[in-house]
């Protein structure tokens, strides 16, 4: 039953976003600005001023993320090199395993497997990483040095950290948002799960597959099944435990995430073997994000 109440429904709205693709090949970019600019910072701004996150509990996940981040890149650099990859299919390999999904997939997939609850948890997670996503992911893709300045400086103009600096602003001054501002952000927030799973449907949709099988069963490996047991890992040595745990180790299970592939093609970094990494990682995840669940 876990499969059908938690997992399909997002597997669902992917296969309408794919659907929709094919059928009317709509305007990606409005759709992704829509969200980036719109949805996604609205129900950053409404979960974190409704939710009762601790300061410290964001202070963990950061932490989390670091070491996280850092221990994967140091894994994929190092099998990479095993298994003797040439310098662009190592990068390639690092940005498929390394960077997951937890916005477009991890949100809605939270959302679904613990409510309320865990919305809280799951928002600083997906901003946290949005921190490695938005400036290790341009810099793996890049061939050349790159001004890691300049890239965090990026990050911090994306929107939803201007809704988490706003809420953190809101909840610290004890202040109280009107209902006239409060009810249409909370509307705004509620498309912002089923737009996400809709948009990766799309994106999924303009994939080219690429079959080269000692790369992809390694991809596999590490980002469904050697990242989650990293994240077991890391979350108890951290003493997190309870909602955030189960939030943190599901939310960065997740695929491999779709923003690195536009990185990829931007620098020609082997895009072709990250796109069906993506693809790949997103199909297999019904069966072991299904089997996480039952873990958890």
């Amino acid at each position: 039953m876990l499969f059908v109440d938690i997992v399909l429904p997002v597997f669902l709205l992917i296969a309408a976003g794919f659907w929709l693709e094919k059928r009317f090949a709509p305007d990606i970019q409005t759709l992704s600005n829509s969200s980036l600019y719109l949805f996604t910072p609205a129900l950053t701004f409404s979960a974190l001023v409704k939710s009762a996150v601790e300061l410290s509990l964001a202070g963990d996940i950061f932490l989390f993320m670091c070491l996280y981040t850092l221990l994967l890149l140091m894994l994929a650099c190092g099998v990479g090199r095993a298994v003797q990859f040439d310098f662009a299919k190592r990068r390639a390999l690092a940005m498929s395993t390394v960077l997951m999904n937890c916005g477009n997939f991890g949100l809605p997939l939270v959302y679904f497997a613990f409510g309320a609850a865990g919305l809280g948890s799951s928002i600083l997670t997906f901003v946290m990483f949005t921190i490695p996503l938005s400036t290790l992911g341009i810099m793996l893709a890049q061939k050349q040095s790159t001004n890691w300045r300049g890239s965090l400086i990026n990050t911090l103009r994306i929107p939803i950290f201007h809704a988490v600096i706003l809420a953190v602003l809101v909840k610290g001054l004890q202040l109280q948002v009107p209902e006239l501002l409060l009810r249409p952000i909370d509307l705004l927030g509620q498309a912002a799960i089923p737009v996400m799973l809709v948009l990766l449907g799309v994106q999924l949709a303009k994939t080219r597959i690429t079959w080269e099988y000692g790369y992809l069963s390694l991809a596999a490996m590490i980002r469904l099944v050697l990242a989650p047991l990293l994240a077991w890992g890391l979350t108890r040595a951290l003493g997190i435990g309870g909602i955030p745990q189960k939030v943190l180790i599901l939310q960065t299970s997740t695929p491999a995430a779709v923003l690195p592939l536009l990185y990829s093609l931007r620098y020609g970094t082997r895009p072709d073997l990250v796109a069906t990494a993506v693809a790949l990682t997103t199909l297999l995840s019904a069966v072991s994000l299904t089997l996480l669940l039952y873990l958890l």
